[in-house]
């Protein structure tokens, strides 16, 4: 997200204020409005079948590692119905039985990603023209998703809980 130098109400040059916690914002004299630098909302799916998972690998990535579906929640829509049309919209599966993961801060993309299990019946993928690739591995075998990554946070958690 863009950080504001104008009130979006008044127009008004923001100003920097130390608040009541110690945080330094960007804040609006004229209307006393504190603009907080927010993430933008995201969620991240891992799509499971038994004991499989689905990966997925984005075009132009270039690295030799894959991820889990993953995209940005839309305005009025809960991060539930995003995962649902996420799925549905890159590999063409009809999730069920959604649960939270967990949230994860991804500082660098400035994202608050929302992480979730799915569970598919089917496991005939078809990929949309944002994937270069899309696999079923063995949840329980070693996958190449990277390490640090969020995609690995949420498999871990999710072999954690099983």
């Amino acid at each position: 997200m863009k950080d504001p130098n104008y009130c979006s109400t008044c127009s008004k040059e923001l100003i920097l204020k130390t608040l009541l916690d110690g945080s330094v914002e960007k804040y609006c004299p004229q209307c006393d409005k504190v603009f907080f630098n927010a993430p933008s909302p995201a969620v991240i799916v891992a799509v499971v079948n038994g004991d499989k998972i689905l990966l997925t690998r984005s075009v132009g990535w270039n690295h030799p590692y894959w991820g889990l579906v993953a995209g940005h929640v839309k305005s009025g829509e809960t991060a539930e119905e995003t995962a649902v049309r996420e799925v549905r919209e890159e590999v063409s599966l009809v999730v069920k039985n959604l649960s939270i993961v967990g949230t994860f801060a991804h500082k660098d993309l400035d994202l608050l990603m929302i992480g979730f299990r799915a569970n598919s019946e089917n496991t005939d993928i078809v990929i949309s023209q944002e994937l270069e690739k899309a696999e079923w591995f063995n949840l329980n075998g070693n996958l190449p998703t990277r390490s640090c990554s969020i995609a690995s946070q949420v498999v871990s958690r999710i072999r954690s809980s099983r």
